[in-house]
């Protein structure tokens, strides 16, 4: 399986990503604007302008996503499985990943002679 990078909830991490970066490269600018830069100050309420446009996406986005949810088809669609099939395989696969813990474990535990 693969991310779709259009659906909505990749576009609300992708503006996360933004918002994070932009708060994170600019964060010097408060103290350098409170010290009386006027040219920091112009830039910081630039900066200010974006996040808050960032943010008012990502709320549009937020409040799309229970819809955009609700149309995922459910995992076993999306396997094409049935849901016997996706426990039997799960379960299966936990026992292998015991077995081999416990032998390795049991090999770490061998003292050389």
């Amino acid at each position: 399986m693969s991310e779709d990078p259009a659906h909505p909830s990749m576009a609300l991490n992708t503006r996360f990503s933004e918002v994070e970066c932009l708060a994170e490269s600019h964060q010097h600018l408060s103290k350098e604007s409170m010290s009386g830069n006027k040219p920091a100050n112009a830039v910081l309420h630039k900066v200010l302008k974006q996040l808050e446009e960032l943010l008012s996406d990502m709320k549009a986005d937020v409040t799309r996503l229970p819809a955009t949810i609700a149309r995922i088809p459910p995992v076993a669609v999306r396997l094409q499985m049935s849901e016997r099939n996706i426990l039997s395989r799960l379960a299966s696969r936990g026992s292998e990943v015991t077995g081999q813990s416990q032998s390795q474990t049991t090999q770490q535990m061998q003292v050389p002679r």
